[in-house]
């Protein structure tokens, strides 16, 4: 069964499923002496970085962001072809802040990414100095609140490799022996099973819109809900249009996001559209055709 824990981070590497990465040799050792291969960890976007310069979005601060499944097989971050993306992701030297780094098995990010001290478990002794260097250990019930919170808001991302060692297969190997399973069973999607095109507005008639695909819409936007607070604003299915396999409804949310590209303005959740009418979305949808 796997261990689960979190760490603080500043952000997202978004789309890509980039590994774990430490600012010292030191403190991914000791992730690699608390941890087994296979175990999960969250992380946790920081709410007090403790540096001045460093610029985080109130939107996603305290939120649970990503997760890695993760291998003891180390690597430089360098080797990722991982670079800063922003001045305070590098030190005084110029050299990159997060140099020494763990190669994923899978990766997940985190859609609607719920407070990490609004979830069930979590407790005052949650929080710990540890878990800003390296990672830490949770409690039974808040390990199986984030488990539970993959299968419910998670979409695994494919994991990067390093560009100078032979780590494609060794990490194919390692999926197949950590499989991800939620109480005993893995968790794997039904090819065959029909697939929708969902439209979802922030609240009735909003202008927020999700647009995603999946074979069961009333769900996934009922997921959606499950971790925001009875105060926010709720999300309310517009459409659910059958389209075909999972591979079909890819191909036209696809189509969907280049035809409204510029109404995307979340850099780390490209199913998100501000400013954007559903009707718009429902019309071209229905003039999208997929290639045969």
């Amino acid at each position: 069964m796997s261990g689960v824990f979190f760490t603080y981070v500043w952000g997202s590497h978004g789309e890509r499923g980039s590994p774990l990465t430490f600012t010292s040799k030191q403190n991914r050792t000791a992730a690699i002496r608390s941890t087994q291969e296979g175990d999960l960890v969250f992380g946790v976007v920081s709410r007090s970085p403790g540096d001045p310069d460093v610029q985080i979005p109130d939107a996603i601060k305290g939120r649970v962001i990503n997760v890695w499944q993760i291998s003891h097989s180390t690597a430089d971050t360098a080797e990722f072809g991982i670079k800063a993306r922003n001045t305070w992701d590098k030190l005084e030297d110029g050299s990159y802040r997060w140099p020494f780094a763990l190669q994923p098995i899978r990766t997940w990010i985190i859609r609607d990414a719920p407070e990490f001290r609004e979830l069930s478990g979590y407790t005052a002794a949650t929080h710990t100095q540890r878990a800003i260097t390296t990672v830490q250990e949770v409690g039974e019930e808040l390990a199986a609140t984030l488990k539970d919170l993959i299968v419910t808001n998670g979409e695994e991302l494919e994991v990067m490799t390093p560009r100078f060692q032979t780590m494609a297969s060794r990490v194919q190997q390692l999926r197949q022996k950590h499989p991800f399973a939620l109480n005993g069973y893995s968790v794997e999607p039904n090819a065959d099973a029909m697939n929708s095109i969902y439209i979802a507005t922030l609240g009735k008639g909003g202008r927020v819109l999700k647009i995603g695909h999946a074979q069961d819409a009333r769900q996934r936007v009922a997921e959606f809900n499950k971790y925001r607070l009875s105060t926010e604003t709720q999300w309310v299915l517009n459409t659910d249009q059958p389209i075909g396999s999972v591979q079909d409804a890819i191909e036209v949310e696809k189509f969907l996001g280049e035809t409204f590209a510029k109404f995307r303005t979340e850099p780390n959740n490209n199913e998100v559209y501000v400013g954007l009418d559903a009707f718009d979305v429902a019309t071209k949808l229905a003039t999208a055709r997929v290639r045969k």
